[in-house]
């Protein structure tokens, strides 16, 4: 059976975590998560086919483990395979099912032997190209017909498949066939990205930590509170899996048990948008009022060609006045 690769130990994440907060090796306490947790908890022990949507690095296969975890048979095989390879056409053998339609039998493909009696995980199906999505749909078919036929033994009694995209934002847009939308979206369960969960970041930093010293025998008791800052503000293009390599590359860093933010390898933070550039107000929209004035008899001496005397008596005012009002003016606008 292939290997599943898991963020958090294969146990209850931390002693100190609330039950509530975790479900199998995942972990949580944002409104988004524990929605989902009480959502996977009702559905893991019936569900036969559902899909788990999240942009790269949200933990898709970890909820496909804790799915599996979760469901009556938690020992049986846990098998994940991608879409484009499970229903490469070049593998498919025909037989003559029934008297009406020829069917593929998959029960010769490698997956299909490995997750016989537990799950099946088809990653990137939204990667499938026209001729791969009818494959897939035969599958699903194969697989109803089994169960008609009870040879339960034959094949995986869970197929989880994972999207990186809506799978009905495909379907509404032609670049997935409607009618396997349906059997994949019938139960559906959609991971927040980080950026939108940042009061898990503290717990995943902290629960990442514990099971690096576990695996390496380091031993790192988990993050000063000081290195939390530049981890909730960094917006998490990669999701988990990056905040996974974060820590882990600060837990080999740090010299003592607590990791500190100088132990923190660079986080690539989005540009700060560039300054807007500054518009010169209009001087019609300038309140003071010397330099109104200023204005107003610049204006007067232009029409005048400077004759200070002319300009005196289109303002209605004395020559000594005018030379007043340019000092007083000339002096605010210095200031």
């Amino acid at each position: 059976m292939p290997a599943v690769h898991s963020i958090y130990p294969a146990a209850a994440p931390r002693a100190n975590c609330p039950p509530e907060w975790s479900f199998g090796p995942m972990a949580g306490r944002s409104p988004a998560m524990l929605r989902l947790f009480n959502q996977m908890r009702h559905i893991a022990a019936h569900l036969r086919i559902a899909t788990l949507e999240g942009e790269r690095g949200t933990g898709k296969l970890l909820a496909a483990q804790a799915l599996h975890q979760f469901s009556p048979a938690p020992g049986s095989p846990f098998v994940p395979v991608a879409a484009v390879r499970l229903c490469d056409t070049q593998q498919s053998l025909m037989l003559v099912a029934d008297r009406v339609a020829s069917r593929t039998d998959f029960s010769s493909l490698p997956a299909i032997r490995q997750s016989a009696g537990g799950t099946l995980v088809i990653t990137q199906v939204d990667a499938l190209n026209s001729a791969q999505q009818i494959r897939l749909l035969e599958l699903f078919q194969w697989t109803d017909h089994q169960h008609i036929q009870r040879n339960l033994d034959l094949i995986p009694h869970r197929i989880i498949c994972l999207s990186e995209r809506s799978l009905r934002k495909l379907a509404a847009t032609a670049s997935l066939r409607t009618d396997l939308a349906n059997r994949l979206t019938a139960i559906r369960f959609t991971l927040p990205p980080l950026r939108e969960r940042r009061e898990d970041i503290p717990l995943l930093a902290d629960l990442i930590a514990a099971r690096f010293s576990a695996t390496h025998g380091k031993p790192v008791r988990g993050l000063d509170p000081l290195a939390f800052a530049p981890l909730i503000e960094h917006t998490w293009p990669g999701n988990v899996r990056e905040l996974e390599s974060v820590i882990q590359s600060a837990a080999l860093a740090c010299p003592g048990q607590w990791i500190r933010q100088i132990d923190l390898p660079p986080l690539n933070l989005p540009p700060e948008p560039a300054p807007q550039p500054q518009t010169c107000p209009s001087p019609e929209d300038d309140p003071n009022l010397d330099r109104a004035i200023l204005r107003h008899i610049q204006k007067v001496l232009t029409r005048v060609d400077g004759n200070k005397l002319r300009a005196a008596k289109l303002l209605g005012i004395s020559r000594s006045t005018l030379y007043r009002l340019l000092d007083n003016a000339a002096e605010s606008t210095a200031s």
